[in-house]
């Protein structure tokens, strides 16, 4: 009703060059001229004007670490055309260990409007435009508004209170650098930026900062270094972003000088735009869109996203899902084992008891150390890869399988391991759990890489968008989530005595074990069926067989008293064997990504969802992997269930599923932009233009879809 109000004031004819102020949110915008009139052939100087509230903020057009730039829409009469914002000079605003670039306390963001040389005189002009903005405290809000001002035509006086202050924004408007001498290169892992003054102007400069226009070039909170050359020059030394190669033409940005890049301290910023060396001509990375603001204003009500978590606040997060891991069904049946032999050891020395558990403990931290050391080098390198990426790798979900089905087969009695072995390491009493202890810590997190439990995702991808350091501090925090619990029972033996007595339910115990191992098998068959065909999870199939053979033979005659039964056990075992790995070695070509037959479900691109934004739908995508077992539930008890069809259908959202079970760069990419590395990832897209999409939790009930969707399709952002 309001909104009306004001829309009918505005219609009536008027002289006033303001138009009626707006509250929102934290902040009271509205849409200002220089002019009372529009003066036909003479550009029309206007302003939105963001008033912000005490300790919020908006964001310049490279809003640094996080948030959005805001933008203008115009709506003019024919003939009128807007410039772009003029932007003024922002400030660094430190959040937490990031930094924004934007505004506080009054905005005015200034637009050049050109009109024609003949304007009729009868109507009044409207001035109309649609505004779009991220304003953040602790948390953020998206907001927006239209606003508009009806001037009339001719030569009106200028505005008593707005004329003054609009020329005078106009004027600090930052211009181009002009006189001085600028070279920008990389030096180790910074960029760095090199000015020398005029030969007649001699500034002393205490600080200089510098604003990119582009993002991902600097690394936004580190300090930003002023040294003054003997020759009068100035070098200023900036740390490069950790996703920075170099590949642009020209360094392009804001420097921002204290007292004034001239002698009198009148000149306090101005643009630059300097060439790099070896840079190859690339399109410039515009501010960051709708996409790379997706987790911040999807979650800005949450209150954290990947893009927003401090380095305390991923490795908090990190373990927690470290954690959470240890109950996810893809680690359970390593876990099993690993229960049982504390169950074994529980009436043993507490030493010992200690000792089992650090082992265990040390396997997974080395191999999540194995794991995060290989992301890196590859990253690096220039690939993009994400959490599970091994699993992407058909030879690998063959191995495991076969692994895993070995193990089951160790468990149901078909053979037995490791006599020999711990016999000659001698004392096996004292060390022969140990290394099956370090193992099954291995193993546990080898499995452990499809799920992404919650609290993971965020930490995960915080971490591989940082430096090395701190992603090892988070792969480490991992670790010992996973780890904690069987630490914590090692050394408090207390807990261990609630265990039952050994007995003879240990063998029947040990033998119900093999069974989710083989589940295990099987889900990994079916894996490298999704990757590479019916056809590859046959070849494996048949090899897993052949390695029961093999380890049935080797154990019905290897204790046999005569020469002959045991050669022959040996060769026939390792004629098995080798008949197993080359018949079962995955190959074929990766699968293309499949959707349900019924076409509810359609491929995802780039392209198909804009295709969908842009005909005013909302969308739902999914990014799954055949090999998330969290996937998978998600998708049977959820995403199918009869109450989310309906939603879907009900508010005629479209379905895009993003499968990663094959390496996907494209898919890598947009899960980057969402501030993601894993999979499960589920994203909504709302009907509101230009709006971000909404992040669920990882683990999905059909209430948290349901709603999700109600949310989009009413085009709430």
């Amino acid at each position: 009703m309001i909104r009306l109000l004001l829309a009918g004031l505005l219609l009536l004819p008027a002289a006033a060059s303001i138009g009626a102020p707006l509250d929102v949110p934290h902040a009271r915008v509205e849409l200002v001229a220089a002019q009372t009139s529009v003066r036909p052939g003479q550009p029309l100087l206007v302003a939105l004007r963001i008033a912000h509230e005490d300790g919020w903020h908006t964001y310049w057009k490279n809003p640094g670490d996080s948030g959005m730039p805001t933008r203008i829409s115009w709506t003019l009469p024919p003939g009128f055309a807007a410039g772009p914002i003029l932007w003024p000079v922002p400030d660094r605003i430190p959040v937490g260990p990031l930094t924004n670039i934007g505004y506080h306390g009054e905005l005015l963001l200034l637009t050049e409007i050109a009109t024609p040389r003949a304007l009729p005189a009868t109507a009044p002009v409207r001035i109309e435009a649609k505004a779009e903005w991220l304003i953040c405290k602790e948390v953020c809000l998206p907001g927006g508004a239209t606003l508009a001002l009806d001037l009339p035509a001719g030569d009106g006086a200028p505005d008593a209170h707005w004329s003054q202050r609009l020329h005078e924004a106009r004027a600090a408007v930052p211009q181009p650098l002009q006189g001085w001498q600028a070279t920008a290169g990389p030096t180790n892992d910074h960029v760095v930026l090199r000015l020398k003054p005029p030969a007649a102007t001699q500034p002393t400069l205490e600080r200089l900062t510098f604003h990119p226009d582009d993002t991902e070039i600097i690394d936004y909170p580190s300090p930003q270094t002023l040294v003054r050359e003997t020759d009068g020059s100035y070098r200023l030394e900036l740390t490069a972003a950790p996703a920075f190669k170099g590949n642009i033409a020209a360094l392009t940005g804001l420097i921002v000088a204290e007292p004034g890049l001239d002698a009198s301290g009148n000149l306090p910023a101005a643009t630059i735009s300097v060439g790099w060396p070896g840079g190859a001509p690339t399109a410039r990375a515009s501010p960051p869109a709708a996409a790379m603001d997706a987790a911040q204003i999807a979650t800005a009500a949450k209150g954290s996203d990947a893009d927003r978590l401090g380095l305390t606040l991923a490795l908090a997060f990190a373990f927690l899902g470290g954690l959470v891991l240890n109950l996810m069904p893809c680690v359970f049946p390593v876990v099993s084992i690993k229960v049982l032999g504390f169950a074994q050891e529980a009436h043993g020395s507490a030493q010992r008891l200690r000792a089992h558990g650090l082992a265990f403990a040390a396997g997974i931290v080395v191999c999540f150390w194995i794991v995060a050391g290989t992301l890196i080098a590859l990253r690096a390198s220039g690939h993009a890869l994400g959490w599970g990426y091994q699993l992407q790798s058909p030879p690998i979900v063959a191995g495991l399988a076969t692994l895993f089905f070995v193990l089951g087969l160790n468990l149901s009695g078909v053979f037995e391991w490791g006599l020999r072995l711990q016999a000659a390491a001698g004392s096996a009493s004292d060390r022969g759990g140990l290394p099956g202890a370090f193992f099954a810590g291995l193993l546990a997190t080898v499995v452990a890489a499809p799920c992404t439990a919650p609290f993971m995702g965020a930490a995960l991808g915080y971490a591989l968008t940082q430096s090395a350091i701190q992603a090892m501090l988070v792969f480490t925090a991992l670790a010992a989530g996973m780890a904690a619990p069987y630490v914590a029972l090692s050394f408090q033996p207390a807990l261990v005595r609630w265990l039952p007595r050994p007995g003879r339910w240990m063998e029947t115990f040990k033998q119900v074990l093999a069974f989710p191992l083989y589940l295990t098998a099987v889900w990994l068959v079916w894996v490298l069926g999704e990757q590479l065909g019916v056809g590859a999870a046959a070849r494996l199939l048949a090899a897993l067989v052949l390695v029961a053979a093999a380890l049935w033979a080797w154990n019905r005659f290897r204790i046999s008293a005569h020469g002959l039964p045991r050669a022959l056990a040996m060769f026939a075992a390792i004629a098995l064997l080798a008949a197993a790995a080359l018949f079962g070695w995955p190959a074929g070509a990766p699968q293309a990504a499949t959707v349900d037959a019924s076409g509810r479900w359609l491929p995802y691109t780039d392209a198909a969802l804009s295709a969908e934004r842009e005909r005013g739908r909302p969308v739902f995508v999914d990014f799954t992997a055949a090999w998330c077992v969290t996937c998978q539930v998600n998708k049977r008890l959820v995403l199918e269930s009869d109450a989310v069809r309906r939603a879907f259908a009900d508010r005629g959202a479209t379905r895009l599923r993003a499968d990663w079970t094959n390496r996907d760069a494209h898919i890598t990419e947009a899960l980057a932009r969402l501030g993601r590395n894993g999979v499960p990832v589920y994203a909504v897209y709302s009907t509101a233009p230009g709006s971000t999409p909404e992040l669920l939790p990882e683990l999905l009930t059909s209430d948290i879809v349901v709603r999700a969707l109600e949310r989009a399709a009413a085009g709430k952002p």
